[in-house]
């Protein structure tokens, strides 16, 4: 990949991540941590790009990264880790892959929808195991710094 592609992909990043901000309604800090979210992950997409050919593997390291940024972020704002993370992760949305594929069985090309819905499948499962890995251990964490005061066994 060249540098001029990657920094279209980064600008398009920050560019959607900022207008789904705005939508969100999230606030004035909100939106300026949930855009360098946006970048960071795209940023981390482009290298897993680099490093795997699986879809699985190309958005489970970028979900990781945008959720410990998100984890991080809320515990230095004081502000629930959800709403920047659900920002932060638009770039990975797959929007043209969820296109194609209903283009596909509409069209009635049942391969290319099933090759299609393959790899979208894909991509969301990378999406969803890299939120639920940050977010057990973070859980956990928290279950065991208040172990004590809860009296949990």
């Amino acid at each position: 990949m060249q540098l001029n592609e990657a920094l279209r992909i980064v600008l398009s990043g920050l560019i959607g991540t900022f207008g789904f901000t705005l939508v969100f309604r999230s606030n004035k800090n909100r939106v300026i941590i949930s855009t360098v979210g946006g970048v960071l992950t795209c940023v981390i997409y482009l290298i897993s790009c680099h490093f795997f050919e699986h879809e699985l593997m190309q958005n489970l390291f970028p979900a990781l990264g945008a959720t410990v940024y998100a984890e991080i972020m809320a515990r230095l704002t004081r502000a629930p880790a959800t709403p920047i993370l659900a920002c932060s992760i638009i770039p990975l949305v797959p929007g043209g892959k969820l296109y194609y594929t209903t283009y596909y069985f509409v069209i009635g090309e049942m391969e290319s929808f099933y090759e299609s819905i393959v790899a979208l499948l894909r991509i969301a499962s990378g999406l969803a195991v890299g939120i639920i890995i940050v977010s057990v251990i973070v859980h956990e964490i928290n279950r065991n710094k208040f172990k004590h005061i809860l009296d949990i066994e």
